[in-house]
């Protein structure tokens, strides 16, 4: 059964107690490739609490992943990580998710 304890990835947080649209212009500036992530996605084993659709950016000179979280505990909210990727975790993103282009 998957967890929901995205702290188990590691990384670092970028926004915090945001709404969705700042998570989604941020990864947009911040990402040439990202895809659309529905709630409840599952990646490496967590599965990704999410209030709505939101985008996942792959920064894949800088080997990262910008991944959104919605923690429920106040003061917290929607949430964006930067965490390391490797290539198995970018290709899961890219054969597991679509591809946004704007």
């Amino acid at each position: 059964m998957a967890s929901r304890c995205v702290n188990n990835l590691g990384g670092l947080v970028l926004l915090k107690d945001v709404t969705p649209d700042q998570v989604n212009d941020y990864v947009r500036k911040h990402s040439k490739e990202y895809y659309e992530m529905e709630p409840g996605f599952v990646f490496k084993d967590i599965r990704m609490l999410l209030k709505k659709p939101m985008l996942v950016g792959l920064q894949i000179r800088k080997g990262k992943i910008l991944l959104p979280f919605t923690k429920p505990c106040p003061g917290y909210g929607t949430m964006l990580f930067e965490i390391a990727a490797k290539d198995a975790d970018i290709e899961f993103i890219r054969d597991n998710l679509v591809k946004v282009s704007e």
